[in-house]
């Protein structure tokens, strides 16, 4: 009977040795594949102490599609959630405020002229990057007078590379978090925020067939392209996705 409990026991200890073995603990993820970047002094790198007042989730976006996302993709996804788990002591992210959605007074969604349009990285195929000075309203001598309006702050992420697109006045911009906004571009208010499946890292396309507007993006990490309607629509809708399948 002893050799019978100590071989169980052997065993039992054996098979928590390989489940501690398949998914190592945060703190050993980080010493094997963090901390001889994070814990030197680097102007360019964040330290360890500012890791930690970041959220996991924030952490995990980081891993998963931002900056480290080459640098994480051997790092297995229940690994990266132990690091991100073992580092991250902030809260997290909250949503918009009330007060940053447009109110009932302010103008309508893509109520504005075609003048106020930019469609993707450039307003045409010829992909010159400059608004023309009858769009503009602005001449050469007037560019040092200009001053900031408003801005927006893509709540959670480390990164923005999404470039905007413009409707009839209306922004609609993409986030590494997956956040598809609508906003006034005259006044940077929300209209709604749809959340994707994945990053948005791109400038979206738009599809339009008479008075039915739709915008088309591709979401980075599942190879999926979706649509979905720009209507004024409390938190926006998807029409349709396609995913790529590989093999």
């Amino acid at each position: 009977m002893p050799a019978l409990v100590c071989a169980l026991a052997f065993s039992g200890a054996s098979s928590s040795a390989q489940a501690q073995a398949a998914h190592a603990p945060g703190e050993a993820v980080y010493a094997k594949y963090c901390a001889s970047c994070h814990d030197q002094v680097d102007a360019r790198i964040p330290t360890r102490a500012s890791l930690t007042q970041m959220s996991p989730a924030r952490i995990l976006r980081t891993l998963d599609f931002g900056l480290m996302m080459s640098i994480a993709s051997p790092i297995q996804r229940d690994d990266r959630e132990a690091v991100a788990n073992f580092l991250g002591k902030g809260a997290d992210d909250t949503k918009p405020l009330a007060s940053a959605f447009c109110k009932p007074a302010d103008r309508k969604i893509m109520s504005a002229g075609a003048r106020e349009s930019w469609s993707g990285w450039s307003p045409d195929s010829a992909n010159t990057r400059y608004q023309p000075s009858r769009s503009a309203g602005l001449k050469a001598a007037d560019l040092g007078k200009l001053e900031l309006k408003w801005a927006f702050g893509f709540a959670g992420d480390v990164t923005a590379f999404a470039a905007p697109t413009i409707v009839n006045g209306t922004m609609f911009v993409g986030s590494a978090g997956g956040t598809v906004q609508a906003l006034d571009a005259k006044s940077g208010c929300l209209y709604w925020t749809y959340q994707a499946n994945g990053p948005v890292r791109a400038a979206m396309g738009v599809s339009s067939d008479g008075a039915r507007i739709s915008l088309v993006f591709r979401i980075k990490t599942v190879g999926s392209i979706r649509s979905m309607r720009a209507p004024a629509h409390p938190h926006g809708r998807s029409e349709w996705s396609r995913t790529r399948r590989r093999g």
